[in-house]
């Protein structure tokens, strides 16, 4: 048991030291009050401000009790086992926070640590009051009494919208800053007041800003967005194409009558039912938020309020994508109107609950003019984002990666694990525990492997959405023995049946003999994905998402691409009849959010649709896009948004992405789309066949400056160290020399195994005690701290992990 909080004194901060029961000082002073204040994040030290002169710092070193008495020690049994510091008396702390912009229907939130500020549950929130004073109508206020010592807390924008069960509230915007705001009531109060004076500016701690969209936490909440691309205009009788229409999408209830704006009129009257009192209508029943709009050929790609008139479309130039939330998608309309260049209006149509059933689809509408006459047809994508629902717990606002990326030297991930070894024959079989391990081992900072469901819907590790399955003709074996050598197998009486991953259950991927796609046509070059039927699971193919999590060694990252497959442009899908999205992803990602622990997580997906659902389903983890881009290597998809590198960029900026992961075969031809996504300070990784080649990764890394670089066989030519093991090593040698403790942490839990799974031992199990606190330390809560270690003892920047030429 160990203390992580600091006592001090007035304008001194100071360290108290268990073991010895002294107080460690050094002198510290603050700004009291800053709109963006340079605030400290580590956990260590509390800061107290008040006006009398220089402390004598000798004088201080007497035990804790006898220094500060305004604080009590009160040992608590918590999850962390830390010594919890309360203040001897309640202190009335205020929040006072300028937001630009808001909306007559939004209002600000404050969530944090203390329950009566939510216990970082969105839905139990404290709201604020807006400031009566004109002058100061953007800042809202409020106020709590607080018993603790360090509060933490975060602003939230939000608003209501009705169900069949009340009014819930809604997450809009939200600060995610890795490090929640902080206030020390101990140190910050005078005369039972806190943070009279402070206002913050929302979206901006800590001289940056980080603002994150929000995220589905209710069952009943659902997300829709209705994409415009291609030639989804038609006019029957215009002997010319239209140019610059105008289209607007307003979200209706269909059990409530519509505003005036919000049906279609025509000359000759209304309809009799329009007279009629609609006993349901009421204007605080609104089940849907307004609909924003991003259009993703534009050079700023975000979404925004529409206009009256809608936003400008032409057929084959504009990508337009709405968005709106709901709580009742079953009752959910669209009204469409179509604007001519001169802001009039030609005509419109309904797009109704009964055509917009499934969670995707595209449908085709047409229009009619004010006197009823059909004009021309509208087609419309959709895609209806349901909230995550597997979760025995409700998803927490204390901690987020989602927006957060600290800048070092290119991490370097290991393809499939330790590589492809089907057709490029890596050491270790791909996408296997081993495999995995065996990058780790080999100093790899992540690995990346592919996700995808069998048929009893268990998450495993495979590439392909097929394999191939050896059926023996009737005149041959059963199977084939299994000390067969390859000559042999090639001559047997064996047919190869190709079968979908989805369609078979995870005991018979593991039981049947099986071969990689690949193998019938180039049996020379590719090896085979069953080599012998016992083996240890480790090796084998096919573990399940849990076993990684469980098995693999937690310093390693996991880039986890959700395969999805997708219509190609040679009009072939990549598997039919797959899983419905929400159902996919929600499987997937309950398994990550249960037994991730620790471990560095970011998801990536080639279908765009599967990156917006993984972002607006979970608050914790970063989601990269998968970009082909044009290429003369593999099928393109059908998909506009993956068609150019560019496109990708302006996708992942409208989606609130946290970047762009790249072709290789792209980026060699014109690097201008680094540059882009660089501009709107997105996350940039690399991956592709051309990171076969030295010099290749090295131009990524050290010329295009990337993020990330995905390979093939890593550390097998240079020995590497994961980076993160690096610095925390770094780490802890400027805190022994500085004659600070290491931050400690408690350990987290050991992960469950799948019920589904019979898995040996996990490896973080087997782990001491000491080593799972410095696993934790891998979230990186003390990077400020030991950049100010290093300033002190005239240290300069951390490097990337070494690596050394292997004669």
């Amino acid at each position: 048991m160990h203390f992580t909080r600091r006592a001090v004194s007035p304008r001194a901060s100071f360290v108290f030291d268990r073991h010895v029961g002294t107080i460690n000082s050094s002198l510290s002073r603050r700004p009291r009050i800053s709109e963006c204040p340079e605030e400290e994040e580590e956990e260590e030290e509390l800061y107290l401000f008040g006006s009398g002169g220089d402390v004598d710092v000798e004088e201080m070193r007497q035990p804790m009790q006898e220094a500060i008495p305004e604080i009590i020690l009160e040992e608590e049994e918590d999850d962390n086992d830390h010594l919890v510091m309360s203040v001897a008396r309640p202190v009335r702390v205020h929040f006072a926070v300028d937001v630009e912009n808001l909306q007559s229907h939004q209002s600000v939130y404050v969530v944090g640590s203390p329950d009566v500020l939510g216990a970082w549950e969105a839905k139990r929130a404290m709201p604020l009051v807006q400031d009566p004073d004109r002058n100061y109508s953007m800042r809202w206020k409020g106020s709590i009494m607080s018993e603790v010592d360090q509060l933490k807390f975060r602003y939230f924008i939000g608003y209501n919208l009705m169900s069949d069960q009340g009014e819930k509230l809604i997450v809009d915007k939200w600060e995610a800053f890795l490090h929640p705001r902080s206030t020390l009531c101990s140190a910050e109060s005078r005369n039972g007041e806190c943070r009279v004076d402070r206002v913050d500016l929302f979206g901006y701690y800590a001289g940056r800003k980080c603002v994150s969209d929000g995220w589905l936490q209710h069952s009943d909440e659902n997300q829709i967005l209705l994409r415009l691309h291609g030639n989804a205009l038609k006019f029957y009788k215009t002997s010319k194409e239209r140019k610059n229409c105008r289209v607007k999408m307003t979200p209706l209830d269909v059990r409530f009558k519509a505003p005036p704006s919000g049906h279609i009129s025509f000359s000759y009257g209304e309809d009799e039912e329009d007279e009629e009192e609609d006993p349901n209508n009421a204007s605080n029943k609104c089940t849907h938020s307004a609909t924003h709009v991003a259009v993703l050929s534009d050079p700023r790609p975000k979404f925004y309020d529409q206009e009256e008139t809608g936003v400008v479309f032409n057929n084959n130039k504009d990508y337009l994508v709405f968005r709106t939330h709901c709580l009742a998608a079953e009752f959910l309309a669209f009204y469409i109107e179509i604007f001519s260049e001169e802001r009039k209006r030609i005509g419109a149509c309904y797009a109704l609950p009964s055509a917009l059933q499934d969670a995707s689809g595209i449908i085709h509408l047409p229009f009619i003019n004010s006197s009823g006459r059909p004009i021309g047809q509208v087609s419309i994508e959709y895609l209806c984002v349901r909230a995550l629902t597997r979760l025995d717990e409700p998803q927490l606002m204390d901690q987020t990666y989602c927006r957060h990326w600290k800048k070092r030297n290119a991490l370097e991930v290991g393809h499939r694990g330790a590589g492809n070894s089907y057709t490029k024959f890596a050491m270790a079989r791909e996408n296997t525990i081993h495999s995995l391990n065996t990058a780790a081992k080999n100093g790899a900072d992540y690995v990346e492997f592919d996700v995808q469901l069998t048929k009893d819907r268990i998450a495993v590790i495979y590439h392909d959405f097929h394999v191939l399955v050896s059926v023996a003709r009737r005149d041959g074996h059963a199977l084939p023995p299994p000390t067969m050598t390859r000559e042999q197998l090639d001559s047997s009486n064996l047919d190869f049946h190709e079968l979908p991953v989805k369609d078979l259950k995870l005991s018979q991927l593991k039981l049947l003999m099986l071969d990689h796609l690949s193998f019938p046509q180039k049996k020379e070059n590719v090896k085979k994905l069953v080599e012998v039927l016992e083996e240890e699971d480790d090796f084998k193919p096919f573990p399940t998402l849990v076993e990684a999590l469980t098995k693999v060694d937690p310093d390693v990252g996991f880039n986890v691409e959700v395969k999805y497959p997708m219509m190609q442009n040679n009009g072939e899908h990549e598997c039919d009849h797959y899983f419905e999205r929400n159902l996919f992803v929600d499987i997937i990602l309950a398994d990550v959010l249960k037994h991730a622990a620790n471990r560095r997580i970011m998801f990536s997906s080639f279908d765009p649709d599967i990156c917006s659902m993984v972002a607006t389903k979970q608050n914790k983890y970063p989601v990269l896009f998968l970009c082909v881009g044009e290429t003369q290597r593999y099928t393109p998809f059908q998909d506009q948004r993956t068609s150019t590198s560019m496109t990708a960029v302006n996708f992942a900026v409208g989606a609130d992405l946290l970047g762009v992961n790249f072709n290789s075969e792209d980026l060699l031809k014109d690097p201008m789309p680094v540059k882009k996504a660089n501009e709107f300070g997105m996350v940039t990784f690399v991956w592709g066949e051309d990171l076969d080649k030295k010099e290749n990764i090295n131009y990524f890394k050290k010329e295009l400056g990337v993020d990330g670089v995905i390979y093939d066989r890593i550390g097998e030519e240079e020995r590497r160290r994961n980076v993160f093991i690096v610095e925390r090593e770094q780490k802890r040698a400027l805190l022994s020399c500085s004659g600070a403790s290491t931050p400690q942490r408690a350990p987290s839990p050991s992960p469950v195994s799948s019920e589904n799974n019979n898995t040996s031992p996990p490896l973080s199990a087997k782990l001491t005690r000491n080593t799972q606190s410095d696993s934790a330390l891998l979230e990186e809560n003390e990077d400020d701290e030991v950049e100010g270690l290093a300033d002190k003892l005239n240290i300069t920047g951390f490097q990337s992990a070494p690596m050394v030429s292997i004669k």
